[in-house]
């Protein structure tokens, strides 16, 4: 069985004989390739040239890919070493936090963009938005410069020193230092069938303390879409070692972090909004009401969906993925 993340699948010899350095070292240089895949495509379509748009999809493949490396570096550390990988792994959270300027500019545009607004609101968002996207162009392109591995501010800039020399890391040696890791024999001997489970617990332990939070508490809506985000990765990485209900676990997490990440949207632009320089009282008035209604919409499809979704994986793992 291949995992849906593309990554490869486990060698011969079924999940109950395989260690988990087997399982994982060959996961973990596919998700090292694909991120790299992912940031040269952001490179590409991102210097096409004046009056080329570019791929606005590329910067969230990006970090989703960035994203199932991180969420698997967490397992992998009781095999690898958590000593060992601690820095790798706070190297490639910065990056994406990093990148998570551009994403936000390109959410909040397609988000406004998407909003129902009509007349003189609609016209004014519509100019607030072609003034802010200096502000998009400016993140791009310390993206780009980050991804190429360059100084900011072009490859012949003159390198800071002392504390303006600390920045968001570069990519590629956080990666080439996982690569070494992963290929060298000091792997810990570890059942990969038990690492899965529990990585499995572990992520539905982290969505049930947040299962029952308020859907009007944007803050605790976000840690909860992080959290089934984790659950999803987690169970799409495993399944070839636990079969269907991770298969299944990973669908029901995948739904709720789409709700989620709607709500959050809507949260974010309603941020934006209220606080919107060159929008009159009026218009910021109408385009605030309007993302309010929004998010009651989505908030009530969101908790009617969590209580569903949160009794489908009781139902999956009554008694966690070790009672399986």
């Amino acid at each position: 069985m291949t995992p849906r993340d593309g990554s490869a699948p486990p060698p011969d010899g079924g999940g109950k004989k395989l260690t988990a350095a087997d399982f994982l070292g060959p996961v973990l240089r596919s998700h090292i390739q694909r991120v790299r895949a992912e940031a040269r495509r952001v490179v590409a379509t991102s210097a096409q040239g004046e009056g080329v748009e570019p791929d606005v999809e590329a910067v969230h493949d990006f970090r989703v890919a960035l994203r199932r490396l991180r969420t698997l570096l967490k397992p992998a550390r009781r095999v690898y070493g958590k000593k060992r990988l601690r820095p790798i792994a706070d190297g490639l959270r910065e990056l994406a936090r990093a990148t998570g300027a551009l994403r936000d500019e390109e959410v909040l545009r397609e988000t406004l963009t998407a909003l129902e607004l009509d007349g003189a609101p609609r016209a004014a968002v519509d100019a607030w938005l072609a003034e802010r996207s200096r502000a998009e162009r400016e993140a791009r392109a310390r993206i780009v410069e980050l991804l190429r591995g360059e100084e900011p501010g072009g490859a012949g800039a003159p390198r800071a020193s002392g504390e303006a020399r600390r920045g968001p890391p570069r990519l590629e040696p956080h990666l080439a230092r996982l690569e070494r890791r992963v290929a060298r024999k000091e792997a810990k001997r570890r059942r990969a069938e038990a690492l899965a489970r529990r990585a499995i617990e572990r992520a539905l332990e982290d969505v049930r303390a947040l299962a029952a939070s308020d859907p009007g508490d944007g803050a605790a809506m976000h840690a909860l879409r992080i959290r089934f985000k984790r659950l999803r990765y987690s169970a799409e990485t495993f399944s070839p070692l636990l079969g269907e209900r991770a298969g299944r676990a990973a669908r029901s997490a995948q739904r709720m972090q789409r709700r989620l990440g709607d709500l959050h949207d809507v949260d974010e632009a309603l941020a934006e909004m209220r606080g919107a320089d060159g929008l009159s009282p009026e218009q910021r008035g109408a385009v605030v009401e309007a993302l309010g209604a929004w998010r009651a919409r989505l908030a009530a499809k969101a908790a009617e969906e969590l209580a569903r979704e949160i009794e489908a994986l009781a139902a999956l793992w009554p008694d966690g993925p070790r009672g399986a």
